[in-house]
């Protein structure tokens, strides 16, 4: 299988440019010394097609990995819940004072107890999640080490590192392109906030329920159990989504060279407002998205490695609509094709997205139905092909 060579994709895009070492935090450099550790003694699966289409046996192996990975998060969860309940549970008759209330000192232990549970919990999540990612890149033939040891290939394996220890993408921009251009602040900071709540809030409530519905106040003293539950599925769902975003990150280079190379080799731009439409397309493309995706980063690249050139453009949406009715109808259609791989390439379409994906299509007289979207969205999503002539579906 072929390696995906992004350029860019990194902890520090304006680092990247500039040629200056990357400063990588400090959990992504223990996730690639893992894979790399890994990969000394592995090898990926028989090299037969691209990495971005999986085959029906790359497809099951995946499955299994996912399901696997899941099913032991689920169960690491449930056995921290209930040891920490147990512990809340057996010690509260030692620890009460005359009025019925705990003492302190019961407090003190309940903390301890709950944040050395956490702290292992976290710690094989992490481990569990890591080996499941460097599993699936090797099931999908994708070699994050090869022996020429490409800069692009620690790029990825950097990604992958991310997505399975749930760090965020880069905050800053990529060759000029800032995602939260048109993102208000009051959003990313409730996002933000949201994000550290999480567990601990909805075992909070989840107590909080049970306590009310329990009117016995021996039966109510159980009502720490309902963790439990509660923790197993916030821990299967959260590792789901750390190795779906993995696949995805897997796959997301490797067609974002793909589908340039043969768009590009169908119909190129031809003049100057045309090249400068298809970098803006992926640019408007980002900043819908939100997020410095490193399957966008790579897509980017690509785009700008085969014109030749850097996006001269922010990524403004307002000013891309504008620009496309200008254009000659065959650099019409390839915009409209790069701006649709930019929104699929990140594995999600959000509302935010439709709607700039229906404004240009509007823009460009053409039917602004959805359906074409989804459809070679979960294509993507799937390892499947896309056929030139569906992506073409959205330009013409």
């Amino acid at each position: 299988m072929t390696t995906p060579a992004p350029s860019g994709q990194n902890g520090s895009a304006e680092d990247a440019e500039a040629g200056r070492p990357l400063q990588r935090p400090l959990l992504e450099r223990w996730g690639l010394r893992y894979f790399a550790r890994r990969s000394r003694h592995t090898a990926a699966a028989a090299p037969f097609d691209a990495v971005h289409t999986l085959t029906p046996e790359e497809q099951d192996a995946l499955r299994r990995l996912e399901r696997g990975a899941v099913a032991r998060a689920a169960l690491a969860g449930a056995l921290s819940a209930l040891l920490a309940a147990l512990v809340e549970i057996l010690a509260l008759p030692h620890f009460l004072r005359a009025d019925g209330s705990p003492q302190l000192a019961y407090w003190i232990l309940i903390g301890a107890v709950s944040v050395s549970v956490a702290v292992c919990e976290i710690a094989y999540l992490y481990w569990i999640t890591l080996r499941t990612v460097h599993d699936l890149s090797l099931a999908a033939g994708l070699e994050l080490f090869p022996p020429d040891g490409r800069a692009e290939a620690e790029a990825v394996a950097a990604a992958l590192a991310r997505a399975a220890l749930e760090l965020p993408n880069p905050s800053g921009g990529a060759f000029g392109v800032d995602p939260h251009l048109e993102t208000p602040r009051w959003r990313l900071l409730a996002v933000s906030l949201l994000y550290k709540a999480k567990v601990g809030l909805t075992n909070f409530v989840a107590k909080a329920l049970v306590r009310r519905a329990l009117s016995r106040a021996a039966l109510r003293a159980y009502a720490p159990l309902a963790a439990v539950p509660v923790t197993a599925l916030w821990d299967a769902l959260v590792c789901r989504w750390a190795v779906r975003e993995a696949r995805i990150r897997v796959m997301g280079p490797s067609a974002a060279r793909a589908y340039v190379s043969r768009l590009f080799g169908a119909a190129p731009p031809r003049t100057d407002a045309g090249r400068r439409a298809a970098l803006h397309a992926v640019a408007a493309g980002v900043v819908s998205t939100r997020d410095l995706h490193p399957n966008l980063v790579a897509l980017l690249a690509e785009v700008s490695r085969r014109l030749g050139a850097a996006p001269g453009e922010r990524g403004e949406t307002r000013a891309f609509l504008e620009c496309l009715p200008k254009l000659p109808p065959d650099e019409r259609g390839l915009t409209l094709e790069l701006l649709t791989l930019a929104l699929i390439l990140d594995g999600r379409v959000s509302a935010t997205e439709r709607r700039l994906w229906r404004d240009a299509r509007r823009a460009c007289g053409l039917d602004p139905d959805a359906r074409l979207l989804r459809r070679l969205l979960r294509a993507f999503v799937k390892g499947r092909e896309i056929p030139l002539a569906e992506l073409r579906l959205s330009g013409t």
